[in-house]
């Protein structure tokens, strides 16, 4: 016949195997939360990395545009220089005495 002593060490027995159970989840739980920031956070940076790649392959892109309206305006410059000497002087002229008008405003 179980005695108010067997039950009390059958209670505590259980009582300290549940604040066991309890620690370990706690520490599971712990160890769960660390591992999605730690993911969060390496997805994060791959998306930084991507979108910064984007924007240089962008960037690139841009500057190899602006060159090439550089050297077409550099040629079409010259190639009417050539041609029309005069009338590229009259234009430059013109453009300069504009740019002069509006620059002292």
């Amino acid at each position: 016949m179980a005695t108010a002593t067997d039950f009390a060490r059958n209670t505590s027995g259980n009582v300290d195997n549940l604040q066991d159970d309890l620690k370990a989840l706690r520490n599971d739980v712990s160890k769960l939360a660390h591992q999605v920031v730690n993911l969060a956070s390496d997805k994060g940076n791959e998306a930084i990395r991507r979108a910064k790649k984007q924007i240089g392959e962008t960037a690139g892109e841009a500057t190899e545009a602006v060159r090439e309206v550089r050297d077409t305006f550099a040629d079409a410059v010259e190639e009417s220089v050539r041609e029309r000497p005069y009338t590229t002087l009259a234009l430059a002229a013109g453009l300069g005495f504009i740019l002069g008008a509006v620059w002292r405003r």
